[in-house]
């Protein structure tokens, strides 16, 4: 029997999980951070990608408290057979701002100060190197940038030789929530007098006295650092250092030997592998990447629920994080909603979208499809897919997770410019019976009722693209099929629409190959001679695709829609 694992999932206290856990081990990058000449370092990842654990890595290291916890926590990994010069040398403050309280611009502005307060009484509790005065003092300070300048000020009157590094994680959580309600209240929050560009002067001021000697900041975003411009220059972003791409999330090799930590029957790890690069793999964030990195969090939370019944978990998204991607609905209200939506349809259309990739945002200037793509790749919606030889690059969705959240949201668009409400409600029961009964009609009918409430001056630019794109937004979001698009078989061709079983469903029902074909309604003519054109097409790609062949209670369509009517022909496989 293996002995028993245990996954950190959703946890970030390092002596919690090297002690308890399976830890996958990132220590080695302390030693590179070191071999970098600017000690002011940022780095920027997607929520969930491991950021808090590497603080907490750091914050254990070179804790000048910790040095009779070296050993215990450090002997099994690199950096504990490898150590520095500089381990357990600095005094810590740590900052973390994700969970400033963002309802409004009162309430953001006060529990930021409340978490400077907060953060700076356990710097003081820890190591005791300010009187009580002294302490008094500092909290009694109105503004986050004051409360920062008087403990700097009394730091550095103690008698303390050791320096402090600074820690901050989860720096921009809030200000991208701020930017997300109103980007006149960004500006403000981060412009010349605002309390968080203060804030970083004050931090700025203190690397130049000596006071802070190295900082480490994550974040997911370079908005707000960008927005600070000269009241913070001094900082060096690893986001798209090459050596530094896998410092969090998982490489391919490392979510591997973590499948065989609790993986029993070895035949299946080669389609687990495939099916978790599908859903949680694809990430990019070097242009020229030689590697995919996976989610850390969605790896773990998968492999959590695999170890006991060595099945999938029913939902592939964690329920824990879903609000985190859930958001992506509000990024789309940034400045221009109808521009942006635009950049969700082509990447939807396309499977791509394509722009310059930008290192810095500049809010003097229009926030526009260039500055929106980029916006939605910090934040883990896109990921780079190649450069191209303009110079651009070619973003893409990174994994089907986050693909099916786009078409979730653009079935939400359907059903507000249909105005239908309770139409996802009604395909989600729908799209059920025909799994298990094999009936077709109902859904069928529920989409040419949605195209038959859209207003005419939709079906200007409809096509059979167009039409797709509403059959798949509802296919995807109802969570029922394993949903593939454009498919290539064997023989060539591409099917346009196949619903299999899901790999976290264990139970067998009907799953489909659809062929889709679309005409405008002065071509109603030509319905017969369609149909019969879309039914030698999904035949022929039956005939020549082993994949297709081997799918238990396959049913194949032939779709014709003539503008908002849909017609439906099932064919025999015989």
């Amino acid at each position: 029997m293996k002995p028993a694992v245990f996954f950190p999932y959703g946890l970030s206290n390092f002596p919690q999980v090297v002690s308890e856990y399976i830890y996958v081990d990132k220590t080695s990058y302390i030693e590179l951070l070191e071999t970098m000449r600017e000690r002011f370092l940022v780095y920027l990842r997607p929520r969930r990608f491991g950021k808090s654990l590497f603080v907490s890595l750091l914050e254990h290291y070179y804790d000048i408290n910790r040095k009779a916890d070296f050993q215990k926590l450090f002997a099994n990994y690199y950096i504990g057979k490898n150590p520095t010069s500089k381990a357990n040398s600095y005094r810590i403050l740590l900052f973390n701002f994700s969970a400033i309280d963002t309802r409004t611009e009162e309430s953001t502005y006060q529990d930021f100060l409340n978490s400077i307060i907060t953060h700076i009484e356990g710097f003081c509790l820890k190591y005791k190197v300010l009187s009580e005065r002294q302490e008094r003092e500092i909290f009694i300070q109105k503004t986050p940038e004051m409360v920062l300048r008087k403990f700097f000020e009394y730091y550095l009157q103690s008698s303390v030789k050791e320096p402090i590094y600074l820690l901050i994680d989860e720096y921009d959580h809030f200000t991208n929530e701020i930017l997300a309600r109103s980007i006149q209240e960004f500006k403000e929050t981060v412009s010349l007098n605002g309390y968080v560009r203060k804030f970083y002067e004050a931090i700025k001021n203190a690397t130049q006295q000596g006071i802070v000697d190295r900082f480490f900041i994550t974040g997911v975003s370079p908005i707000t650092m960008d927005s600070l411009t000269s009241g913070f220059n001094i900082v060096k972003h690893l986001t798209h250092h090459k050596n530094f791409e896998a410092m969090m999330g998982f490489s391919e090799a490392e979510v591997r030997e973590l499948l065989n930590l609790v993986l029993n029957d070895k035949s299946r790890e080669d389609q687990i592998m495939q099916d978790l690069r599908d859903y949680y793999n694809g990430y990019r964030f070097y242009p020229l990447s030689e590697q995919n990195i996976y989610n850390s969090d969605m790896v773990l939370y998968f492999l959590d629920h695999f170890k006991h019944e060595q099945t999938y978990p029913r939902q592939m998204l964690d329920p824990n994080i879903a609000p985190d991607y859930g958001k992506l609905k509000q990024m789309f209200q940034v400045a221009n909603l109808q521009a942006n939506l635009q950049v969700l349809e082509e990447v939807l259309e396309k499977g791509s979208v394509e722009s310059e990739q930008i290192y810095q945002f500049h809010f003097e200037k229009d926030f526009g499809k260039k500055e929106f793509v980029n916006f939605l790749f910090y934040l883990g919606n896109l990921t780079i897919k190649e450069t191209l030889p303009s110079g651009f690059i070619s973003f893409k969705v990174p994994n089907k997770v986050i693909g099916d959240l786009y078409w979730q949201y653009y079935s939400e668009i359907l059903q507000n410019y249909g105005e239908l409400k309770g139409l996802q409600d009604d395909t989600q029961q729908a799209l059920s019976d025909m799994a298990i009964t094999g009936n077709y009609e109902k859904f069928f009918t529920l989409i040419e009722k949605l195209l038959q409430n859209l207003s005419n001056r939709d079906y200007i630019r409809f096509d059979e693209k167009h039409v797709k794109m509403v059959f798949l937004a509802y296919l995807i979001n109802a969570n029922i099929f394993l949903v593939q698009s454009e498919r290539e078989v064997a023989g060539g061709g591409y099917v346009d629409i196949e619903l299999f079983i899901r790999p976290n469903n264990p139970f067998t029902h009907h799953q489909f190959a659809i062929e889709l074909k679309y005409l405008k309604k002065e071509q109603e003519a030509l319905l017969a001679e369609t149909m019969q054109e879309a039914k030698e097409q999904i035949l022929n790609y039956y005939r020549n695709d082993t994949l297709l062949q081997s799918k238990k209670m396959l049913n194949l369509l032939a779709v014709v829609t003539v503008k908002d009517k849909v017609f439906v022909e099932k064919l025999t496989t015989s």
